[in-house]
């Protein structure tokens, strides 16, 4: 078993991309909190234009888009909705909008591991899994700590996504407390 910590990772290279998280439910508000306050400036939310979360997302400083507009934006893009929404929602905004080279990161295995989405083969696709609630995720981070994850890489045509995974995870606070490498059929 490999374990990571923030010294393996180089959180520069998160802090240099777009990064759009879809959802602002526990996890999604826990993951754009935790970037923005590590230092990666370029973060949205993509939410529904009728979302309730919008101005909640907003209230705490965060950019909202719709999923279609997040998608072009972002060089990475975090798919924090509910499980049973996530292929609906990659095939209708996200598979034609995403920049090519991009990357899409799941925090559960089951869409791509049930093959439920198939992602295009230019995108980098990652598991960051933190192990705990959203709200257990950024209390650790505000404490100085963390909440272990997960990392899994199942396609990598960029030849640096569990490096970008593991920046990912380290801003969220992961790296503070160990990230667990694994593959999506594990998780």
């Amino acid at each position: 078993m490999r374990v990571y910590y923030d010294q393996d990772a180089d959180v520069k290279l998160i802090k240099g991309k777009k990064v759009a998280i879809v959802g602002y439910g526990s996890q999604g508000h826990a993951h754009a909190l935790n970037l923005r306050d590590s230092g990666v400036k370029d973060v949205c939310v993509a939410l529904r234009e009728s979302s309730a979360s919008r101005k909640k997302a907003e209230g705490e400083g965060i950019k909202c888009m719709t999923p279609a507009e997040a998608g072009a934006w972002a060089d990475v893009v975090m798919m924090l909705v509910p499980d049973e929404l996530q292929a609906d929602l990659y095939y209708a905004d996200l598979v034609g909008s995403m920049k090519k080279g991009s990357a899409l990161v799941f925090a559960h295995g089951l869409n791509v591991h049930f093959n439920l989405i198939e992602p295009r083969e230019d995108l980098d696709v990652f598991m960051i899994a933190p192990k705990g609630p959203g709200h257990t995720v950024r209390g650790e981070y505000q404490k100085g700590g963390g909440v272990p994850c997960l990392v899994a890489v199942h396609q990598n045509p960029s030849g640096n996504a569990l490096e970008i995974a593991l920046s990912y995870a380290s801003a969220i606070g992961g790296g503070r407390s160990g990230v667990i490498e694994t593959t999506f059929k594990e998780e």
